[in-house]
């Protein structure tokens, strides 16, 4: 995948659709799980604020 921190918001949403399929949502939540790695890191918060965005437009459980 492309360094994250190159990436614009769709341009990341694109990235994680073509890595993890069809869902931007649900693959961009992929994208947050891969990148936690027990720490709270920038790409995490990138990635996470984003699946955070997403979901509050499609109104998801409980983001």
């Amino acid at each position: 995948m492309i360094d994250w921190r190159d990436l614009t918001e769709e341009d990341a949403i694109d990235a994680a659709v073509d890595e993890h399929g069809k869902d931007a949502t649900t693959s961009v939540a992929y994208c947050a799980l891969e990148s936690y790695r027990g720490v709270d890191t920038p790409e995490y918060r990138f990635w996470l604020g984003l699946f955070l965005k997403l979901a509050k437009r499609e109104h998801v459980g409980w983001a």
